[in-house]
């Protein structure tokens, strides 16, 4: 410990117990076996298909076997469209019109299970849960697989997946996931066995949930059926309760505890940021946001920071607890042709970037108009590497003259920012199917530093 502590060394505490939260949980669950039973759609859709039952206690390889040909080929969702590619996924799908089964994962205690971990950071008073929402399920028979992807966020309180392994004898199929730092495996069919204690897996299954950012791989399944149900995780308002009852009190982590401690030790230092401004996070998920220019929302609606995850959350219950407004805006760093340094501006929408270009051919006065100018030490000094024609120079300091007047803000970023407000994404980016609604948008969590007066912090 230093002897005597500055401004960073708090922001370096901050930022080690950021990185404290793991975006996903993996593990068993036992369920009655009366519940692992699904019915489901034999054939191709013509009127003489049958309806028919698997009961997964005690699946033959026979009934995996028309159950994996009752299947659709499963696709992946790119370039706003659906597309079959067995180099990219291999592997078959029904949809829930196609299949039924008792298993509910509320009244299974499974949802109880994965909340603690992926409500980690939020708010006790935001009366939040998170509600599953079926969507498919799948079967990864001898040499399926599904390379690197993410999931298509269906909406914009849409924060994971939640994959519901069956309990079938089966080799392979391991679940990657990865996210920043973060990588594990994870081997339902190994893990299904060991709690069975034998060959088969037993009364129980699987299960592994993720936030929807996280990039996630199955492996190649090399022996039997990899038969999963996957839900889509949303977070909502908590039902209703009765008048007479209250929230119950909520003990922080100790995580969560150790970065209020640290925030509070950072605002106590008079010399950081002395006029106020901002601290500012960039954010460590993704975060769908509305792609059509005709539904841009700001970034207030729907309320972002409700539905912030993991450390992101972490900060701004921390900050919130301790009366630190927050705000998520997108960063924009313009540049205009070969001049530097580039100037970084908040913005609280999305700009669309075939929309907004102004005469000369960039969104630079978009971008003046709207945005808040983030003022911070230069980096270098402007450069001109076009020429000295004299029209140059002057339309260069007009839009210099015309920043300087802008609203700014003081910024110091605690963390850097992963990317800078990408709102599409490459092929890599999305799994299962398309969905032309909702992207992927990268943001910053910004938290309101009040000016010191008379060498005391003020409050807000």
């Amino acid at each position: 410990m230093p002897a005597t502590w500055t401004a960073e060394d708090h922001l370096e505490v901050l930022r080690n117990l950021l990185k404290a939260t793991v975006p996903y949980t993996c593990g068993v669950h036992p369920v009655r076996a009366e519940d692992l039973g699904v019915f489901y759609i034999s054939g191709n859709g013509e009127p003489t298909d049958s309806a028919r039952y698997v009961d997964f206690c005690a699946a033959g390889d026979a009934q995996l076997v028309d159950l994996a040909a009752s299947c659709q080929q499963a696709t992946f969702g790119v370039d706003q469209k659906d597309v079959l590619d067995e180099t990219y996924r291999k592997a078959g799908k029904l949809d829930t019109q196609k299949f039924a089964t008792r298993f509910d994962v509320a009244a299974s205690g499974l949802l109880d299970a994965i909340s603690p971990d992926l409500l980690d950071g939020q708010k006790a008073d935001d009366g939040k849960v998170i509600r599953a929402e079926m969507y498919k399920l799948n079967v990864y028979g001898p040499g399926s697989f599904f390379k690197a992807h993410k999931d298509t966020p269906r909406g914009d309180n849409m924060i994971g997946s939640l994959v519901v392994v069956l309990p079938t004898a089966h080799e392979g199929g391991v679940l990657t996931l990865s996210h920043g730092d973060h990588s594990y495996a994870f081997d339902a069919a190994a893990e299904l066995t060991a709690h069975g204690g034998g060959s088969t897996p037993g009364s129980a299954v699987a299960y592994s949930a993720f936030f929807s950012d996280v990039v996630h791989t199955v492996e190649e399944v090399r022996a039997g059926f990899r038969v999963t149900i996957t839900y889509n995780l949303f977070l909502v308002d908590r039902p209703f309760r009765a008048a007479a009852l209250t929230l119950g009190r909520r003990i922080a982590p100790a995580a969560e505890r150790a970065c209020e401690t640290a925030l509070r030790a950072l605002l106590a230092d008079v010399a950081f940021l002395p006029a106020g401004g901002f601290l500012a996070f960039g954010l460590t998920h993704q975060y769908p946001m509305r792609r059509r220019r005709k539904e841009l929302k700001p970034l207030s609606h729907p309320p972002v920071l409700q539905v912030l995850k993991g450390s992101d959350a972490r900060i701004r219950t921390v900050a919130e607890r301790i009366g630190l407004p927050t705000l998520v805006k997108f960063v924009y760093e313009t540049t205009e042709y070969d001049v530097q340094p580039a100037y970084e501006v908040l913005l609280d929408h999305i700009l669309d970037l075939d929309y907004y270009y102004d005469e000369d051919g960039d969104m630079c006065a978009e971008l003046d108009k709207q945005g808040v100018l983030v003022d911070r030490p230069a980096t270098g000094a402007e450069t001109d590497t076009v020429g000295d024609d004299d029209w140059w120079r002057a339309r260069q300091k007009a839009r210099n003259d015309k920043r300087h007047n802008a609203k700014k803000a003081a910024v110091h970023w605690a963390t850097d920012r992963t990317e800078l407000n990408p709102v599409e994404t490459e092929y890599l980016g999305y799994g299962n199917e398309h969905s032309i609604d909702h992207v992927y948008g990268h943001a910053a969590l910004f938290v309101r530093i009040a000016a010191v007066v008379d060498g005391v912090r003020s409050t807000y």
